[in-house]
């Protein structure tokens, strides 16, 4: 992903597991949207998080709806 502003930046799915953020961010790019994805699965880090997508702003709402449709209630 091209370095862009902090606010260009936006969180667009929370995932339990870095293994479905994963696959998310796979499919968002397989639609031509560059999405990272930031979490921990370090033991003894707290409590779980899960894991973020995040993806360029102009890109969310498309971003939600696609993971809507893959990801129905993940």
């Amino acid at each position: 992903m091209d370095t862009h502003a902090e606010e260009d930046i936006v969180r667009v799915k929370n995932f339990p597991s870095r293994v479905l953020a994963e696959a998310g961010r796979a499919f968002l790019q397989s639609n031509t949207i560059e999405a990272i994805v930031q979490g921990s699965d370090i033991a003894g880090t707290g409590m779980p998080q899960g894991f973020d997508i995040y993806v360029q702003a102009k890109d969310a709402e498309t971003a939600r709806k696609l993971l809507e449709r893959l990801y129905d209630g993940v």
